[in-house]
């Protein structure tokens, strides 16, 4: 079980994220190390300078390596990766649309000019023609007008094959530096398809009429020039830029072959100079003499370092299990784990410059001041969940442990006073929320410190003090959270309770344009909103998301909304259309609903919640619609496949509960009289109806949850289809 959740996790991380995570992990067991170490006594001076050097310098002196050493040269590193990755030429590409439009645009043209008829054309098509070309074309003599349409057909042809190029692209190549491209091999047969180009040698959008006259003056030689510079108009006038530059793929192509690049391995072997006397000193070398202070051994047991470094490992490698365990979405686990590995080794470094401080202004118990509090904090309102504070609470107060200052209790008062903090934490959205966290956990912080300061036998005045220190670290702590809770959710757009209740307002550009458009549309998402809400709370699932995921869910019906039978008013769209066709424009909501809402930028899980409200269920109306017809006029059978969703079923439980209420509440909206007995009834059959095409497979929803959700949907239809007495007419 424990092997499968780890496989299955790491299946969620590219290999790149792989490789982030693992360094991650060892830079923070190697700080959990080191720090420690540096802390028990002074390193040696295993190598000095009679001075300080600047690259460029002659060397006073001869520096030998006093043993071996190796280092990752990352200043070295770093320029070969971009070398290699400047390597990569711009990547352009054939567009063959472009180009079956422009030819579809030239036969028009040309029948237009052989009709006499090109005047038309140019008005119908809105093009601009400073240079009187439909004119020109219609005071040359009839019998010329074919061979100037074929000339201008020909003309267009040879363009196409060449490859024009829009001058925008080309020069953004060359502000880049390159003055060569690679064009990128092509399905259709062009010239340059798989070629490097030379950016001077490329037809460029502005330059046509040139290429066009002298190619025409060449290969036409007892052709009027007038006739050339007519034929140069005219292809000017309906040509248009067909090769086109890829920023994607040049990108791609280049982080792969900058991740291609091995390190700059340096080695030095003991005895070697790393310095010379009366030669230049490198930068090289001085970074290697810096590395090489820095790796400086310091005078601690090898058995200690060595039970260090395994408890360590342990410690880290519980956390990413604890993290793949708690975090439910699988696509966050990379960010999530970069942001708490990093806030740990930023958290060790401020820890260790205060271990080293601390003492030396006379403060005996150092405990109250470290910066322990602020990263389970910011865990816990990252991921809405407390369990993944409290694991990282656990690492850091393990690390803590192990501190030469740290005492018996260190790791159980860590664990409190982190624990106090989290329990006060609100996953709400008043303003006073985090008055009220920051005010309660101080005075549980500050009492646990001195309960701890009584078993240590501190004096009073120590007690007090640590008191103090220990609630102000509470309340810098809580106010950088505000601060860089919400810089990362806007940068990571991570849907946290205060994201979700800002995205939970109606008043925004897309759900005012939904309720303009599709007002039917637009109510019923609110109710599914309420009803997932208040579903989701039932169960104690994360009712915010849900509520934000229901009033989003069918965002993409702004686009079509005469086709859906909530904003239609008498008159069917669909009786005017095959059954195949009002199936895909059905299902087309969910495509364009997930896309509006990459676009204006809501979080993946509400995205997630668009994309599978209806997961790959059949449209059963159209299907059996659909159906019928084919038995009536006996013709072929109808693909169910048509007239099913193209999404995934639910992968969570507040996807799925989106997806019951949405059902829910259209269904109902037929039902007359009702009351609890036949919604109960009706709502139950929905449910069975999803499970029994497997919807839920996927979504952690038990039987339990089931019922419970049932009754808060048959809560809230009550409500919502209450009956009110007639009033009588004056």
């Amino acid at each position: 079980m424990k092997n499968r959740l780890v496989s299955e996790c790491l299946k969620a991380f590219t290999k790149r994220q792989r490789r982030i995570l693992y360094a991650l992990m060892a830079l923070t067991v190697l700080l959990g190390l080191i720090f420690p170490l540096l802390l028990s006594s002074d390193p040696r001076s295993v190598m000095t300078l009679s001075r300080a050097y600047r690259p460029g310098e002659l060397s006073d002196e001869d520096v030998i390596a006093p043993s071996d050493f190796s280092y990752i040269d990352d200043a070295a590193t770093a320029d070969d990766t971009a070398e290699a990755a400047r390597s990569v030429l711009p990547q352009f590409y054939y567009s063959i649309s472009d180009s079956m439009e422009i030819r579809s645009r030239t036969q028009k043209f040309t029948e237009a000019i052989s009709k006499g008829q090109t005047a038309d054309f140019i008005s119908a098509n809105g093009i601009v023609d400073p240079e009187r070309v439909a004119a020109r074309l219609d005071e040359i003599p009839s019998e010329d007008k074919a061979v100037i349409a074929s000339l201008v057909s020909e003309s267009i042809i040879y363009l196409l094959n060449e490859g024009v190029f829009s001058a925008e692209d080309l020069e953004e190549v060359r502000n880049s530096g390159y003055q060569t491209l690679m064009v990128e091999t092509s399905e259709l047969s062009f010239r340059y398809s798989g070629r490097m180009r030379v950016l001077d040698s490329v037809i460029v959008i502005g330059e046509v009429y040139e290429a066009i006259f002298l190619r025409a003056s060449q290969m036409y030689p007892e052709l009027p020039s007038s006739y050339a510079a007519l034929i140069a108009d005219a292809v000017s006038l309906v040509i248009s830029a067909n090769v086109f530059y890829d920023p994607v793929l040049t990108t791609s192509m280049r982080e792969s072959k900058a991740a291609a690049v091995p390190p700059v391995l340096v080695e030095i072997h003991r005895g070697d100079y790393i310095i010379q006397k009366d030669t230049v000193v490198t930068e090289q070398q001085l970074r290697t003499i810096q590395r090489f202070l820095d790796s400086a051994v310091v005078s601690i047991s090898l058995q200690k370092a060595l039970g260090y470094l395994i408890f360590l490992i342990l410690v880290v490698v519980i956390l990413v299990y604890l993290l793949f365990y708690f975090i439910k979405y699988r696509y966050r686990l990379s960010l999530y784990s970069t942001i708490f590995f990093v806030g740990i080794d930023l958290t060790l470094v401020a820890s260790f410059f205060l271990s080293r401080f601390l003492p030396e202004e006379g403060v005996q118990y150092i405990d109250p001041f470290l910066p322990f509090i602020l990263l389970p904090a910011l865990a816990t309102s990252i991921t809405g969940r407390r369990r993944v504070g409290f694991s990282v609470a656990l690492v850091l107060s393990a690390f803590a442990s192990i501190y030469p200052q740290s005492r018996f209790f260190s790791f159980f008062y860590f664990l409190a006073v982190i624990e106090c903090c989290l329990m006060f934490i609100r996953f709400g959205s008043e303003r006073l929320d985090i008055i009220y966290q920051t005010l309660f956990s101080s005075i549980a912080v500050a009492g646990v410190t001195v309960l701890v300061s009584f078993i240590y036998d501190l004096e009073f005045q120590i007690v007090f003090t640590s008191a103090i220190a220990a609630a102000i670290n509470v309340v810098l702590s809580f106010i950088l959270l505000s601060i860089l809770l919400p810089i990362i959710e806007k940068i990571f757009n991570i849907p946290t309770a205060y994201r979700l209740h800002e995205l939970s307002f109606t008043d925004t550009p897309t759900l005012n344009r939904l309720s303009q458009v599709a007002p039917g549309t637009f109510n019923h998402a609110k109710n599914v909103s309420e009803m997932a809400y208040d579903a989701c709370k039932a169960i104690n699932a994360n009712a915010d998301l849900a509520r934000v995921g229901g009033l989003y869910h069918d965002i993409g019906k702004a686009e079509h909304p005469e086709y859906f039978i909530e904003n239609q008013n008498g008159k069917n769209a669909h009786d005017e259309i095959n059954k195949t066709l009002s199936a895909a424009i059905i299902k087309s909501h969910v495509k364009l609903g997930v896309e509006k809402a990459k676009e204006i930028g809501l979080p993946q899980e509400v995205v997630d919640i668009i994309a599978e409200h209806h997961g790959n269920d059949l449209i059963k109306y159209f299907y059996n619609e659909a159906v019928r017809e084919a038995k009536d006029s006996r013709s072929s059978m109808v693909s169910e496949e048509d007239f099913r969703y193209n999404g995934h079923i639910p992968s969570t439980v507040e996807s799925a509960v989106v997806m019951l209420a949405d059902c829910t509440e259209a269904a109902t909206r037929t039902m007359k009289n009702p009351n609890h007995q036949k919604y109960d009834k009706f709502i139950t059959n929905i449910f069975i109806d999803k499970m029994n095409y497997r919807q839920l497979n996927n979504s952690q929803l038990t039987i339990n949850d089931l019922d419970k959700i049932r009754e808060s949907f048959i809560h809230y239809l009550l409500g919502r289809d209450h009956q009110r007495i007639e009033y009588e007419k004056d």
